[in-house]
């Protein structure tokens, strides 16, 4: 229950008058001094107070089709990039291609104990431990003749790199974020 401020001073100023009433017992109370009325500050009515802009939704129906087939012809040319650095297992080329989030992501000890445990790499007795371990064992065996069929803006910096099943399944292949004029493969947030 909240106190509202006379009635807490009131309340402060009887439990004083208690206190010394029992502790000098012969001797009278002292009256208790008069509250004084707390006033509190007023913005003055002429400054408005300050709201927080918000950012509005993105709608990726404004991207235009310019915008979206560039885009497309961009990611394409990243996607086979990216095929020939996994085929050739080149792991210093494959760090470039990917954003600070997904590199930290990737490299945490729970994430790679969790990939350890799927049974394609459980069977084969690997347990991955490092960046280059989840590289070599699971990006290098799945991800060598990867193809886009299409692209889904999330935001302007940001994209799903999709591939469609033979049984025409949607799947997202990459989150890629654009970090300065590139595209990185990146988590998604």
């Amino acid at each position: 229950m909240a106190l509202s401020f006379p009635r807490f001073v009131a309340l402060v100023t009887v439990a004083a008058a208690v206190c010394l009433a029992s502790s000098c017992a012969g001797a009278p109370p002292k009256p208790a001094p008069e509250p004084v009325p707390v006033e509190r500050p007023v913005p003055p009515p002429h400054e408005p107070a300050v709201q927080p802009q918000e950012q509005p939704a993105f709608d990726p129906a404004k991207i235009t089709e310019e915008v979206k087939t560039a885009t497309f012809v961009d990611v394409r040319a990243l996607i086979d990039s990216l095929n020939q650095i996994i085929r050739r297992q080149d792991y210093n080329a494959w760090l470039s291609y990917l954003t600070p989030e997904y590199i930290d992501f990737y490299s945490d000890p729970l994430i790679l104990a969790k990939y350890s445990d799927y049974p394609i790499i459980k069977n084969k007795g690997i347990k991955l431990q490092t960046l280059k371990d989840y590289f070599m064992n699971v990006v290098y065996p799945s991800r060598q003749d990867d193809k886009v069929d299409d692209i889904e803006f999330v935001r302007e910096d940001l994209i799903k790199a999709i591939t469609v099943s033979p049984k025409g399944e949607r799947n997202i292949l990459y989150m890629l974020e654009k970090q300065g004029d590139a595209w990185k493969i990146g988590i998604g947030r």
